[in-house]
């Protein structure tokens, strides 16, 4: 997607709150580009424009809270989205990573409609190592949805904290309509052709 050329079809506001205003409507609506190369681009964009001083000025000492929810998602289900949309309450901007799992399946589903405005990067290495590639701090969201989920996380957090220290991470436990969901049962009912109805359009 030409960003440059999509905000160009638009009027920029000449208000200090309305040039704020749009510049949160902005990053929102463009999700899907990686924070570093959209505040590049669009700070690029603003020098510009004549009148868009304070829209400038907030952009360039923004900065947004960033989570990161990894997963081998095979396939990304219903309670995969349904913890996603509660992490995008908490945070301004969530980066979903699909990891290549040696030692698990590969992933033969293709990534649902929906969540394609969101930002989706693929990794084959370490979490910690994909946290710390990063150009800006992320908060690593681990989905949960039950006890056993929780105890398997503590094992997990202990690991990537000696191997990062400074990880941060937030768990969030799905509703609990979703708590049976996982993708190997999933993977079980769609040799029956039965899975469908846990998949997200």
């Amino acid at each position: 997607m030409d960003i440059i050329k999509e905000w160009k079809k638009t009027d920029y506001p000449t208000e200090s709150n309305d040039q704020i205003n749009t510049e949160i409507k902005c990053f929102r609506l463009y999700q899907q580009v990686d924070w570093h190369e959209y505040k590049k681009k669009r700070l690029e964009f603003l020098n510009g424009l004549p009148h868009a001083r304070f829209g400038k000025i907030w952009l360039e000492h923004y900065s947004p809270k960033i989570g990161l929810f990894p997963g081998s998602f095979n396939p990304f289900h219903k309670g995969h989205l349904n913890i996603l949309l509660k992490a995008e309450k908490l945070f301004d901007k969530v980066i979903i990573a699909f990891g290549n799992n040696p030692d698990k399946d590969p992933r033969v589903f293709p990534i649902p409609q929906s969540i394609k405005n969101r930002q989706i990067v693929e990794y084959s290495s370490l979490l910690t190592d994909l946290v710390q590639s990063l150009p800006y701090p992320v908060t690593v969201i681990r989905g949960l949805r039950n006890s056993t989920d929780f105890q398997y996380e503590q094992n997990q957090y202990r690991y990537m904290k000696e191997l990062y220290p400074e990880l941060n991470i937030v768990n969030i436990f799905c509703d609990k309509e979703f708590e049976h969901i996982s993708s190997s049962g999933i993977r079980t009912l769609q040799k029956y052709g039965k899975h469908f109805p846990y998949l997200p359009e």
